[in-house]
């Protein structure tokens, strides 16, 4: 930074010393750069306006989806999807900028703030607090660095023309544009590499986890940054990626060892291997949601547009006919297997319990009670009042479902005035269900024994998936049983799991890109249900919108105005 003047643009939060859970949520002001670094509590918004950037991402997250076969927008066709992609034109070139953005921030704040041992506070008697405040954010700084460089990674990561992997162009320090225009790209590896180191800074800085009334500054109030646990989680993910076939194109065991042990650490440092908590995205202190960002508790943006249309919403979200598909029966059997209860003539019946927590289908009235009368029945048949434009016109769902999963339970009037909900929305980047899977699949591909327990590991990759299906209320597996005596077979049980437990949080995307098989989605089905005349139902699978997507997408282009401004940097192959 060459002038001590320079405008910069910040969130400056006005913290009180016991407690700083609103700072999501203030208001963009701009200062000088004088008037930030003269006082503790001002310039420590230049590290808390980056978190703004990743709370509350949901609809980034069903626009994810809607490029898999996991379901659709209601309103229209599911563009770039096809061949018609481009570098100029496809939905996440806007990361490359926020994640730069974000990087400087980081180092603004270690150059403007932290190198000049800036006090949080002024109170001499408040010593001991200065002191973690300050090593916190250090590390807060560290571990937002390393994930804004982990989406760089995930979403531009890929071979050049060459053949050579690389990733993103690594940023030292605050640049000046013509520096900037001047980077290449480094190699995966390198990029990896940068990631872990930065988030061993976090960890060495960061509590474990936020507890206590915050008298030392890492009290729960400070729940929504990042903390030792979460970095120990990214790693995890960033391993994973790097051991997946699109990025170890060698079958480099050690990676996959590499990522199970990152997986294993966490879950470990998390108190081992235990049982997984209930779905609730409105419990602020659940502690399987290892970073969670918090919101104001009167947004009920999620509920007007996911409920369906007699709930009044906007029925959003529809899930997709093979999503549905890939919930297995109450017994953990897939619905083709010949063991299985399901049966198509009453396809919503005896299902795995995630499937009623996840979707709204027809006949649906429930989300947990006991009764199951908590709304009248979903009608999603021809002529329902739920299916598309029976209840309210030009909306309703194009697939026959409604998404349900990240919803409170109904505890409002739905039919009042501008209906709300006074329970909070907890957004989850990082969660143990996440580390539970990555285990799983990595030490399955390491070893090839999904029973066994490798030598430096407490539990086997089949112990980790049976706590990913206990939770569903599959007790007794004999299915995960089965499947366990096969590597093949375990790893096409991983990925259907991580289809049903990530679905719609942006994760099923990159998940077929990482592991190859992005060419494979397949075309969108939904289901016309027809009410007969004795009130049963009969069931027919319909075409909703076609999927092409070619194996080029298992990289995705550098924004092309970027190569604009930087001929250094190469292209990822086929684009």
């Amino acid at each position: 930074m060459k002038s001590t003047n320079t405008v910069i643009t910040i969130l400056a939060f006005m913290f009180s010393i016991v407690g700083c859970s609103d700072f999501l949520e203030d208001d963009i002001q701009y200062f000088n750069e004088e008037f930030v670094t003269e006082s503790g509590l001002k310039s420590r918004g230049i590290i808390d306006d980056i978190y703004t950037d990743y709370s509350f991402n949901y609809f980034d997250d069903f626009s994810a989806e809607y490029l898999t076969d996991n379901g659709v927008l209601n309103s229209q066709e599911t563009g770039l999807v096809t061949s018609q992609w481009t570098a100029t034109n496809n939905p996440f070139q806007y990361v490359w900028q926020r994640s730069y953005n974000n990087i400087r921030k980081v180092y603004q704040y270690i150059e403007l703030v932290h190198n000049k041992d800036l006090d949080y506070l002024s109170d001499p008697d408040d010593a001991i607090l200065n002191e973690n405040v300050k090593k916190r954010y250090f590390g807060e700084a560290y571990f937002l660095k390393a994930w804004a460089q982990w989406e760089l990674l995930k979403i531009f990561g890929g071979p050049s023309e060459s053949g050579e992997m690389l990733g993103f162009p690594i940023v030292n320090g605050i640049l000046e544009n013509e520096e900037y225009a001047e980077l290449t790209r480094g190699t995966y590896d390198e990029c990896v590499n940068l990631i872990m180191a930065d988030l061993d800074v976090a960890i060495n800085n960061l509590p474990l986890v936020y507890a206590g009334n915050g008298a030392d500054g890492y009290g729960v109030s400070e729940t929504g940054r990042g903390s030792g646990l979460a970095a120990y989680a990214l790693k995890a993910k960033v391993a994973l990626m790097a051991a997946s076939p699109a990025f170890n194109p060698t079958n480099n065991l050690e990676k996959w060892e590499l990522a199970a042990t990152y997986a294993h650490d966490l879950i470990v440092k998390n108190g081992g291997l235990i049982n997984l908590q209930a779905y609730n995205y409105s419990r602020e202190n659940n502690p399987d949601h290892i970073w969670r960002m918090r919101n104001s508790r009167q947004n009920n943006s999620l509920e007007n547009r996911l409920y369906p249309p007699t709930l009044y919403g906007q029925g959003e979200v529809n899930p997709s006919q093979n999503f549905v598909n890939a919930f297995p029966d109450a017994n953990g059997y897939p619905i083709d297997n010949a063991l299985s209860t399901y049966n198509q003539t009453t396809p919503y019946a005896s299902r795995d319990s995630r499937f009623y927590r996840f979707v709204f289908y027809n006949g649906d009235q429930c989300f947990t009670s006991a009764s199951c009368t908590e709304y009248n029945p979903i009608e999603i048949y021809q002529g329902g009042l739920d299916n598309f434009g029976g209840f309210i016109p030009n909306e309703g769902t194009r697939t026959g479902y409604y998404l349900k999963k990240f919803l409170n339970n109904l505890n409002f009037d739905p039919s009042a005035l501008n209906p709300t909900t006074n329970l909070p929305k907890v957004y989850v980047q990082l969660g143990l269900t996440d580390m539970y899977l990555s285990y799983a699949e990595a030490l399955n591909e390491a070893f090839g024994q999904p029973d066994m327990i490798p030598a430096g590991f407490t539990f086997s990759a089949k112990d980790a998936l049976a706590k990913v299906r206990l939770r569903a209320g599959i007790s007794s597996d004999p299915y995960l049983n089965e499947v366990a005596a096969n590597s093949n077979d375990f790893r096409d049980l991983v990925k259907n799991e991580r289809r049903i437990e990530l679905s719609f949080s942006g994760e099923r995307f990159h998940d077929l890109r990482r592991w190859k098989d992005i060419e494979n989605t397949e075309d969108i089905k939904g289901v016309k249900i027809v009410k007969n005349a004795n009130d049963t139902f009969t069931y027919e699978d319909i075409l909703v919108e076609v999927r092409n997507l070619e194996t080029k997408n298992y990289y995705l282009p550098l924004p092309y105005t970027e190569l604009l401004l930087n001929d250094n940097l190469e292209q990822n192959q086929g684009w």
